[in-house]
């Protein structure tokens, strides 16, 4: 949770990074192009990240426009599966993709994406306006990267390799390459034995050397290399992970740890929700706000940007909040979809004195300023 809001502040320090400029697009402001060596790394790596994945959400969601969406860490998921020797090395060594996305629809079976995002500096040339050859190197590392994992059948997983150039000819621009296909997980009845709601255990150990079988194919006689394989027969479970993964990654954002923990297993790291809030450490989710007559449960923070306080908020729909503290993913999932379904046919007013961002599973994100207030002299 340290580092969820470590994350948080980052991403407010960003907003000093952005502005929109005449042409109506996003792009870097004075300060935002000339950081520090090591801030701009940090752009980089997280920034760029951040815009690419955001991309990579709209493009899945636009493929199956009546599914809502989940985005999780890969090596999250990989921890629960395969040995932390394996899972946790760099992915220079263990390829895999940088995120999951699952489009899910109760009754329907889920789709899953790959996502590599990578992001760079670098100016396109004045004189064609083409850019160099650093996008085209990480989109060809996001491919290598996606090839590492697979899902059921070889090669039948789709998935988007993005870069995101900061610098780009009128503003920021993400590259996006894509590669087709479709992997479905295992149907789940909510109740019934194989559901998100039970408890799932690590797997003792997913084999990963020569894991993926590559059948004959363009001349090639079939072979074996080392990669994260998900088998026929553990789709099941692969897909209640997906969803447990996805559910905790929604009460942490609330701040709930406890709530947090029950989803996780003890790879993923359950043990560090267990243990008891501590200040500048943790959050806590005891804090409420209320727009449009909707009220929201998570977690605040105040923040400081030069002489500025700003105020953070993150949480859930109160509704969908309850039925996940209790442990009800799949009851939660069918009520999302029902909320989903129901903004889609009503006008949105959104009153908020600041800025604001409503995620379709149920998520909103707050930001407001804080008026100064000045201590009285003893």
């Amino acid at each position: 949770m340290g580092r969820g809001l470590a994350e948080h502040w980052l991403s407010l320090k960003f907003c000093e990074a952005l502005y929109g400029n005449r042409a109506d697009s996003m792009d870097l402001t004075d300060k935002g192009r000339t950081p520090e060596r090591w801030y701009k790394g940090m752009q980089a790596r997280e920034l760029a990240v951040g815009f690419g994945l955001a991309v990579a959400e709209h493009i899945v969601q636009q493929r199956y426009p009546d599914h809502l969406v989940s985005v999780v860490d890969t090596s999250t998921v990989l921890r629960a599966g395969w040995p932390l020797s394996v899972s946790q090395r760099n992915k220079g060594s263990r390829p895999r993709p940088d995120y999951l996305i699952e489009a899910w629809k109760p009754g329907e079976p889920s789709k899953v994406t790959f996502v590599a995002c990578k992001g760079n500096h670098q100016k396109p040339s004045k004189r064609t306006g083409q850019t160099r050859s650093t996008t085209v190197r990480q989109l060809v590392k996001g491919a290598e990267l996606t090839e590492g994992m697979q899902i059921g059948q070889w090669n039948t997983t789709p998935c988007l390799m993005l870069s995101t150039e900061l610098m780009g000819q009128g503003g920021v621009v993400v590259n996006v390459l894509q590669s087709p296909g479709e992997a479905l997980l295992p149907l789940r009845i909510p109740g019934a034995a194989g559901s998100a709601d039970e408890e799932i255990r690590d797997k003792s150990g997913i084999p990963y050397p020569n894991a993926i079988h590559i059948p004959p194919h363009e001349g090639r006689q079939a072979r074996t290399v080392d990669g994260f394989q998900v088998g026929e027969d553990d789709l099941g479970w692969f897909g209640q992970l997906l969803a447990r993964t996805g559910a905790a990654g929604l009460t942490a954002f609330s701040g709930g740890g406890e709530s947090t923990a029950r989803f996780l297993t003890a790879r993923q790291g359950r043990e560090h929700y267990e243990v008891p809030a501590f200040a500048a450490t943790s959050s806590v989710d005891d804090a409420e706000i209320e727009v449009d007559d909707k009220r929201f449960i998570g977690t605040d923070h105040v923040f400081r940007i030069g002489n500025v306080r700003i105020e953070a908020f993150s949480g859930m729909d109160q509704d969908l909040y309850a039925l996940l503290k209790k442990g009800y993913i799949e009851e939660y999932r069918q009520k999302a979809y029902e909320l989903f379904l129901a903004r889609q046919n009503t006008q949105k007013t959104n009153r908020w004195n600041g800025s604001i961002s409503f995620h379709n599973d149920g998520t909103v994100m707050a930001l407001s300023i804080l008026s100064i207030r000045r201590r009285r002299p003893l």
